[in-house]
């Protein structure tokens, strides 16, 4: 999973937005779009830039819509007209870096990713989204020293630590890599991903029981992915929670797990409970 938090700030945006009431277009369209009224969201961006074009938060929502539609002429356009005159939007300079990125432009992205680091001064959000462009572009060790300087700015900085402990895999650091994951999940608890991925480190690790329960939290935060049921459930049959992996398993094929698998894996369960049914009647018949 991608970890560049593209549309973070414009999130951001819109949330604080939110409290303020709607009777204004530009915090209607924060209602719309809270609500899944794109179209609705967007003609609304649209009168809240005509009523205050010198405003930039209008025009960078509405370059975020546009972005995630693939419209990414009219984001471009956006986005240039907010730092042209707001050269210290970080975000529209992130967002911008992205679309170039995406266009193969890769030396006029870089130059946008930097001028992003440069105006974040209090944040880390540019200096992350700038980490993984080095990381895509498998500049590695540059992208370390990006990540490492998010952190130090805000050690908080959940993107960053996920970013250092993509790297500290490559590099077979395994105990890094699972401190920085660590430090993923105290600051966003959210990040299912950082859950996998510190229970494989585990379950490579030999550290079998602490995957089980990295795997139970990623269920938790994902009911409806089948796939993550399947990998708890065949953990706990490997570790010999029959039980547990029955009601898992059974879990799994509800929530879309490929079936065949599922069933592949409750055959073992169903015989080993078999097993451990026909030794607690053999012990009992002892004791009589």
């Amino acid at each position: 999973m991608e970890k560049n938090s593209l549309f973070l700030a414009a999130l951001l945006i819109l949330l604080s937005a939110c409290a303020s009431g709607n009777s204004d277009p530009y915090n209607r369209a924060v209602e719309y779009y809270s609500l899944g009224h794109v179209d609705e969201s967007v003609e609304s961006f649209k009168q809240a830039i005509l009523i205050n074009p010198s405003e930039p938060e209008p025009k960078f929502n509405l370059a975020v819509i546009y972005q995630d539609q693939g419209k990414l002429d009219e984001a471009e356009s956006l986005y240039r007209a907010i730092i042209q005159k707001n050269a210290e939007f970080a975000a529209a300079w992130s967002n911008l870096a992205s679309i170039q990125e995406k266009r193969g432009q890769i030396v006029e992205a870089e130059k946008s990713h930097r001028l992003a680091v440069q105006a974040d001064r209090g944040g880390c959000a540019a200096a992350s989204q700038f980490g993984y462009f080095l990381l895509r572009n498998q500049r590695t060790d540059e992208a370390a020293d990006v990540f490492k300087q998010a952190v130090e700015k805000d050690g908080r900085c959940a993107n960053a630590w996920f970013g250092l402990g993509m790297i500290a895999e490559l590099r077979g650091d395994r105990r890094t890599a699972l401190r920085s994951y660590d430090n993923v999940s105290i600051y966003n608890a959210s990040d299912l991903e950082a859950y996998l991925r510190s229970a494989d480190l585990r379950i490579s690790m030999g550290e079998r029981a602490a995957a089980v329960l990295l795997l139970e939290k990623a269920a938790s935060l994902a009911p409806d992915r089948g796939d993550i049921k399947l990998r708890l459930g065949r953990l706990l049959r490997e570790e010999g929670k029959y039980k547990d992996a029955e009601k898992t398993l059974e879990e799994a094929i509800k929530a879309g797990a490929p079936r065949n698998e599922c069933d592949r894996e409750l055959s073992i369960v169903y015989g080993k409970l078999y097993e451990e049914a026909s030794a607690a009647s053999a012990d009992g018949a002892r004791v009589q």
